[in-house]
């Protein structure tokens, strides 16, 4: 009788026991299951999986296939193939696994893009060239084929063969996809982390080169005009999960909203095989918290609907394509977005594209201010990826050297930096507001958190309006259920709002001039004390009525109960990664963002972002804050 184990993992069913490929075991879980299958070694299934493809498809020519056939007769006009590169990854869902995004495999074991997604995405791309009066009316149908009116159907007169991999398609397929919204921007509790938001795996290629054909019976054809229509539906992304990045060819031929040069370090992320890559997905993922922060302040129980429709989403029964897809190039064509080092050094325009339709046209200079403002806002308060709460510490902290922490990122081009002092970071933040409440007041959602002003000396908010402002037309509002004020929701940790959020700053001379960046690692109350070199865990006590260094001593201010400042190290204020070894403490997310925001001349903005509701650390900080002169409420 023929064992179980030995059948291939592709032919096994997605269940517990045989194959989980989206799952990510363990070490102690995979020991388990490699005893259990008399494995040598334990591995996740999917990287089992991706070797055992690997091994058994060959990339020999298959001559049923013409795309396959190097040596194509030149003179078969009708018949016509040509090669785009995919800048980061591409995926198009086999849907023959449950629950695992990976490629569709064909005949010859090639991943392959199939004629009838082709034929789609170039009739998308077709109406819209038409609609844009760039080609004739018709051309679609006669491309593509219709519908007549009597019900019968007209062919086109192309035919679609798809597109396949060529060169070396066989690296780095193993992908990753982490879903955090709750825990990072709604979860109250941030020690257990909520269901569903666990890390699993997905199979997809890695900036791929690969060959599209097209063919007619047709002599006389515009091949020209055929291909840049094609090259519009590249620029619209093709496959699955266009949305964050993948599926883009390395030429934008989108509809560009809104693009900047940035540059940025940081750590990088970990895929399954422990591989260092930089993922441009972290662009959307930062302006999607951002903008779920800011629309949940304005009206939390529309939010996730307001941010679905920007950036598309999967809740049961809400599943929405999002209007907006983004893409990251980089300038060094050189530097390959997987490494071996830990951390990346990138340089690069950011890019968003609309990829919905926008119905009324009237709304797009809202939805390109919305876009500018959130990045703005993401670039002035922390950054992007991994660590993105904190500054760098290889640059503002060089002495700590146990682990890579922090990001740190800066407009390529200075012009597009319009934070210059900390008043400027004020209007920033109320601009990014304003653009949020004008793009919910034109969608027909309801604002039901006012915007106010607070003064940057005085935390009373200002309920003063302008009465020369000229006032939005507002549309009928969606419809909202009604909230019964004794079962409300509970308010998420971090929405942006009055109540629930304040932002401090200081004017920092220099990259060894942070404050901030040493509390975060110093268990002692007082002022900035420095930890040892490499070991900061172990400091020397020192008495409790230590006197505050000269750098924050301001002998004009009275002595009083918050002249000495209050530890903030491994509370839930700053969070923690769990570390036995200092305390059993699990891993959690604290409440507060630090920046050190460039500057000209070497200076930096050193911005603290505090969510203190319900936090006791978070309150005594902010009272000492107030204290200290060289301290002010930027919001």
């Amino acid at each position: 009788m023929p064992d179980k184990n030995d059948v291939p993992l592709m032919y096994r069913a997605q269940i517990e026991g045989r194959s989980q490929l989206h799952r990510i075991y363990k070490p102690r879980d995979l020991e388990e299951i490699a005893k259990e299958e008399g494995l040598k070694t334990a591995e996740q299934y999917s990287v089992r999986w991706v070797n055992q493809w690997l091994e058994v498809q060959s990339g020999i020519e298959n001559p049923r296939n013409p795309l396959l056939n190097e040596n194509l007769p030149e003179e078969r006009s009708q018949f016509q193939v040509n090669i785009y590169k995919i800048s980061w990854r591409f995926v198009t869902n086999g849907g023959k696994d449950d629950g695992v995004i990976r490629p569709l495999i064909a005949a010859s074991g090639l991943p392959f893009y199939p004629g009838s997604s082709m034929k789609g995405a170039f009739r998308e791309a077709c109406q819209r060239e038409e609609k844009a009066g760039r080609i004739p009316q018709g051309t679609c149908d006669r491309y593509c084929g219709a519908k007549l009116k009597d019900g019968d159907s007209q062919p086109g007169i192309l035919r679609f063969h798809g597109g396949y991999p060529v060169d070396k398609w066989q690296e780095n397929l193993l992908d990753i996809v982490h879903p955090q919204q709750k825990w990072q921007v709604q979860a109250i509790d941030t020690i257990n982390r909520p269901k569903n938001e666990s890390a699993f795996t997905l199979i997809s290629l890695y900036k791929p080169n690969i060959k599209f054909g097209i063919s007619s019976e047709l002599k006389e054809i515009n091949w020209n005009e055929i291909w840049n229509i094609w090259e519009k539906a590249l620029g619209f992304g093709i496959g699955c999960r266009v949305s964050c990045g993948y599926g883009l060819a390395d030429k934008i031929t989108g509809d560009v909203l809104y693009q900047v040069k940035l540059h940025g370090i940081g750590a990088s992320s970990k895929l399954i095989n422990k591989k260092s890559e930089f993922r441009p997905n972290i662009f959307r993922a930062a302006l999607r918290g951002h903008a779920l922060r800011i629309f949940g302040g304005l009206n939390q129980k529309q939010a996730e609907d307001i941010v679905d429709e920007l950036f598309g989403g999967i809740r049961s029964g809400k599943e929405e394509v999002g209007l907006l897809g983004m893409a990251f190039h980089q300038d060094s064509l050189g530097l390959d977005f997987v490494n071996q080092s830990d951390v990346y050094d990138v340089s690069g325009n950011l890019i968003w594209l609309l990829l919905g339709k926008l119905e009324n046209s009237e709304h797009r200079p809202y939805l390109q201010k919305l876009l500018e403002k959130l990045t703005q806002f993401a670039m002035l308060l922390g950054g992007f990826g991994k660590s993105w709460r904190r500054a760098d510490h290889r640059i503002f902290y060089p002495a700590y050297t146990k682990h890579i922490i922090g990001c740190h990122w800066d407009w390529a081009d200075n012009n597009w930096n319009s934070v210059i002092s900390l008043n400027d970071a004020k209007t920033l933040i109320e601009e990014t507001l304003k653009a949020a409440k004008k793009w919910m007041l034109k969608r027909g959602f309801e604002v039901k958190q006012p915007i106010t002003t607070k003064s940057l000396t005085t935390t009373t908010p200002s309920s003063q309006t302008n009465p020369n402002q000229p006032q939005l037309n507002r549309p009928m509002p969606r419809p909202a259920p009604k909230q019964n004020q004794a079962t409300q929701e509970t308010q998420w940790r971090e929405a942006w709002h009055q109540e629930n959020v304040q932002v401090w700053g200081r004017i920092a001379k220099n990259t060894g001039d942070s404050k901030v960046i040493h509390w975060l690692h110093s268990s002692r109350q007082g002022g900035n004390q420095q930890p040892e070199k490499g070991n900061y865990h172990n400091q020397q006590k020192k008495a409790q009525n230590q006197s505050l260094p000269s750098a924050v001593q301001r002998p004009t201010k009275p002595t009083n109960a918050f002249s000495s400042r209050p530890s903030i190290y491994r509370t839930s204020l700053t969070g923690r990664l769990k570390d036995t070894r200092k305390s059993p403490d699990p891993t959690q997310i604290g409440r507060l963002w630090h920046r050190m925001y460039p500057l000209k001349n070497d200076q930096y903005l050193e911005l603290i972002t505090i969510f203190p509701k319900g936090c006791t650390e978070a309150e005594l900080l902010i009272k000492w804050l107030s204290s200290q002169a060289e301290w002010k409420q930027v919001w």
